[in-house]
């Protein structure tokens, strides 16, 4: 039998436990402890799927505290008596008026269904999703009780197999102090849309539920900010999430909620919207009960955009590091970066992740090794250099993956390389310097790896990423930064090698500038859609980058 990288990489994820599942112990644990606001969904059905476990009595027990009970060593939901109903267009509540589970008023539940109207619409009418199973009635059911004191809500899958019936239960209130940092209508908002997209997971791919949770989650909370882009409750995920980088991006902890940046990235950058829907239909037709299929599925979903899950993984990395919203940062640039950073600063540099400091001499020799690194794991080093330094990486499993970023003194902009020898000249004029070094392949623990850091060279210019890139109708720039004064030709070619347009530029004295192409060829006439290549050449270098050419619909 033959296997692709992709399904040894899923065999992998799954043997070294690396977080897609979680025990029933953790589940209860977290359940029982939650000090913070939680959406319940993962730990709930890990308990009602998995049993019991090696809970003990007085545990058992406590399985009501939690919302479950103990019915000959299987774990069911309780489900108290709810004896009102209300249906919406594409929802049935059933709810009570009085006892421990009362709702304050109909109104409460009439707001409530509302909001689910419009986590429909942006699910099933603009994203296209297919509908999730409904009742006999032709609607999907929603229960309002009440929940234990830290839930926001959850969805229970019924049954097995790919594809699984669900239905949900939501708060009776949402105005205790713990959920004080957002208005009642704010907190059923998020936890109406990101509940709502479970169920419609569970019908695509309930393997997930055992194979995948960080994928379930993180699209989940994706889908919050997406419908409600103004409550940024998930911007609680983030501190915690940027001050790990070193934690793999799959892991099932809490560190999984704040996972959701990945997708933010596919979203701004790879296709939209589009692209994370893709993501879930490639799950669906993949689906195994056996094998984890997350990996090739998003694989399969970027492959339109000439990218895959490693590609999008390493560029969000560097991404998490720039945290701008500039144009100069495309394609590393996020919309709500500011906001971002008011949230994770405390943890991490000014505007990122947290680092080591590597001070280089020139001159001397410098090393860094032996640093713990898992799959989809990442560390982040500040390099400090008064003279062109180079970088390299000794890997002899070729699994480790660097990149380094530098921003220009002065300027949004910044210029990013990858590859297992780089040289940064710091005549270039710089701000700073960071390098991030990130294990992927098909291999995982403890990769035997070192970085080397010895005397570099002398760059006579630098050529950054074109931007937008793909350029979806627009003009396609590219920054020349010039230290050396020289003629400099641009060239762009068509896949086959042909020349399409070029231009010649002539620098008396060092300079920024900025090289302009319209997409036109050398007659004037637009270019087909496609894959082009900048070749930028000087007196002693040159540099090649791909772009993606794309007219406007």
């Amino acid at each position: 039998m033959i296997l692709t990288n992709r399904t040894i990489l899923s065999f992998l994820i799954i043997s070294i436990g690396s977080g897609s599942s979680i025990s029933v112990r953790d589940s209860y644990d977290i359940l029982k402890n939650s000090a913070t606001p939680i959406h319940a969904t993962p730990h709930i059905n890990n308990l009602i799927r998995n049993g019991i476990g090696d809970l003990d009595e007085n545990e058992r027990d406590h399985l009501k505290v939690i919302g479950l009970q103990d019915i000959e060593n299987s774990v069911a939901t309780y489900n108290p008596t709810l004896d009102q109903s209300h249906d919406t267009d594409h929802f049935r509540f059933f709810y009570t008026l009085d006892d421990n589970d009362a709702v304050e008023d109909v109104e409460y539940v009439i707001a409530m269904g509302t909001i689910f109207e419009e986590a429909w619409a942006f699910h099933i009418d603009t994203m296209g999703f297919d509908v999730p199973p409904l009742n006999s009635d032709g609607l999907y059911e929603v229960r309002i009780e009440n929940l234990p004191s830290f839930y926001f809500g959850y969805a229970v899958a019924i049954g097995s197999g790919r594809s699984c019936d669900s239905y949900i239960k939501m708060r009776n209130s949402y105005s205790a102090s713990q959920f004080s940092d957002h208005t009642e209508e704010e907190n059923i908002k998020v936890t109406a849309v990101h509940e709502f997209f479970h169920a419609i997971q569970f019908d695509y791919n309930c393997h997930a539920l055992e194979q995948s949770l960080w994928f379930l989650e993180s699209t989940a909370v994706w889908s919050e900010d997406e419908l409600y882009d103004d409550i940024n409750d998930l911007y609680r995920y983030m501190p915690s999430w940027f001050s790990n980088p070193n934690k793999p991006i799959f892991e099932s902890s809490n560190h999984m909620y704040g996972s959701f940046i990945f997708f933010q990235y596919i979203d701004e950058h790879l296709g939209g919207r589009e692209t994370i829907r893709s993501c879930w239909e490639q799950s669906r037709d993949l689906a195994n009960a056996t094998i984890d299929v997350t990996f090739e599925a998003i694989d399969n979903a970027l492959d339109p955009y000439d990218s895959s899950f490693e590609d999008t993984y390493l560029r969000m990395r560097v991404a998490n590091r720039i945290l701008s919203d500039e144009l100069g940062a495309y394609p590393y640039n996020y919309d709500e970066a500011e906001g971002y950073k008011t949230v994770i600063s405390p943890w991490g540099t000014p505007s990122g992740p947290p680092e080591q400091t590597v001070i280089y001499e020139y001159g001397n020799t410098e090393t860094v090794s032996d640093q713990t690194l898992g799959l989809y794991e990442s560390l982040y080093f500040s390099l400090a250099t008064e003279g062109p330094v180079s970088i390299v990486v000794n890997d002899p499993e070729s699994q480790i993956k660097l990149s380094s970023i530098i921003k220009l003194q002065g300027r949004d902009q910044w210029t990013i390389r990858s590859g297992n020898e780089l040289n940064i000249d710091p005549e270039i004029g710089i701000d700073w310097i960071s390098l991030v070094v990130s294990a992927t392949g098909t291999d995982n623990p403890d990769l035997d790896w070192m970085i080397k850091f010895s005397d570099g060279y002398s760059e006579d210019f630098t050529a950054f990423s074109p931007y937008p890139n793909p350029s979806y109708g627009k003009t396609i720039s590219m920054d020349l930064q010039v230290i050396t004064g020289q003629m400099i030709t641009t060239r762009v070619f068509d896949i086959l090698g042909r020349e399409v347009w070029s231009s010649i530029n002539e620098f008396i004295s060092p300079t920024l500038t900025t090289i302009n192409w319209s997409g036109l060829n050398k007659t004037g006439s637009r270019v087909s859609n496609g894959v082009y290549y900048f070749l930028v050449e000087g007196d002693s270098h040159k540099s090649t980058h791909k772009v993606i050419y794309l007219k406007k619909n």
